[in-house]
């Protein structure tokens, strides 16, 4: 679901910015509508915030992420395949001396 508005926002923008007019006019005509309901405005307006918090989260964690994996001890791909080739070939080996 975090994708879906994520993406969702993207083509927002995306569209916005390709006619810009169009778009603050937009905008303007549902600021104006919400500035005549407060409660509904309000209620708005804590779904944004709540919104704009979990992307902030959601960045936060891609950014530790990205960091930890930057900085981590974990072994090159060479090496993964060195090692994975070695297992096959312990495996070929063991298979043949059951036989």
């Amino acid at each position: 679901m975090q994708h879906f508005a994520k993406h969702l926002l993207a083509i927002g923008i995306t569209a916005g910015l390709a006619d810009r007019e169009s778009f603050i006019k937009k905008v303007s005509g549902v600021i104006e509508e919400y500035q005549q309901d407060p409660e509904k405005a309000e209620k708005w307006a804590k779904l944004v915030v709540a919104y704009l918090e979990q992307i902030k989260d959601d960045i936060r964690m891609q950014q530790v992420m990205e960091s930890s994996i930057n900085n981590s001890n974990a072994p090159a791909k060479k090496d993964i395949e060195q090692l994975t080739d070695a297992i096959r070939e312990l495996t070929i080996k063991m298979q043949e001396q059951k036989k």
